[in-house]
């Protein structure tokens, strides 16, 4: 894979954040919000809060969650809830916690730019968080089983899938749709190939094993296939109702073996 245009830094060493004593480095200069890096050593940090320690270890890629330059260094964070169970465990463990990192030095030494990894082309990853009048997109890779959310969705539960950014599928029963860390999922096997054939629509993933709940194909003993179709239908969810809206929702359809997975893709809402 080939390096981007690196801007070299001539000042001296610096001191983040009482962590590390860095030597100044090139930053990856085309690193912008909701791009994806892949990590080039192990990085031991905490949460912004500084509640949790984080190790994400080294070949690890991360999704751009916010960026920003300080004296000519930039610096990234990124969201670990959108990282596999193993990495995002310990922020089960505290109450009321951020679930993004500390800013991170967006050095060569630390991360290395990727296009977006094929596995997560059943959605579109980087569109999260742009706003657009008073709608704000929404899309997180999260699927769930059946054709809309519901209306008192905040009180409900389903079945939900993704994929997570460092290849991780995960697969939730009876799980809240108003969460702020993923619990341990009910199954999970890790991605090991994804092709996303042009203008196909489909995402095929690629396993050495399956998940008993969903209708993975058996290609041999240890190949196992499953395919997400995308589709251009889309559902609405107004709530409370219409006679008296306050919230537009709407999602996107997939189709996993010809069953319905809705994702959540904007909320509109509407003051009175």
């Amino acid at each position: 894979m080939k390096l981007k245009t690196k801007v070299k830094l001539t000042t001296g060493a610096l001191l983040l954040f009482g962590i590390t004593l860095l030597q100044a480095q090139p930053v990856q200069a085309k690193i912008i919000k909701n791009s994806f890096v892949i990590t080039k050593q192990a990085i031991k940090t905490t949460n912004s809060k500084k509640q949790v320690n984080l190790t994400i270890p080294k070949n690890t890629p991360l999704q751009v969650a916010g960026v920003k330059t300080v004296s000519g260094r930039k610096y990234l964070y990124t969201d670990v809830e959108r990282l596999s169970y193993h990495l995002r465990k310990p922020l089960l463990s505290a109450k009321s916690t951020s679930t993004i990192t500390r800013w991170l030095p967006a050095t060569t030494a630390n991360f290395k730019e990727i296009k977006k990894p094929v596995y997560l082309d059943y959605f579109a990853a980087q569109s999260d968080g742009k706003r657009s009048l008073k709608k704000v997109k929404t899309e997180t890779g999260n699927l769930w089983k059946g054709s809309r959310i519901p209306v008192d969705y905040a009180s409900q539960t389903g079945t939900r899938i993704r994929v997570t950014t460092d290849g991780y599928f995960e697969y939730y029963e009876n799980m809240p749709f108003v969460f702020n860390i993923s619990p341990q999922p009910t199954a999970s096997v890790k991605v090991q190939s994804a092709t996303h054939p042009v203008s196909s629509g489909r995402t095929i993933l690629n396993f050495k094993d399956d998940i008993a709940q969903l209708p993975f194909v058996k290609l041999s003993a240890d190949h196992f296939q499953l395919t997400i179709q995308g589709t251009s239908a889309g559902t609405i969810t107004v709530i409370p109702n219409e006679d008296n809206v306050q919230k537009v929702l709407t999602s996107w359809i997939s189709r996993i073996n010809k069953e319905d997975w809705y994702e959540p893709n904007s909320i509109t809402i509407f003051h009175q």
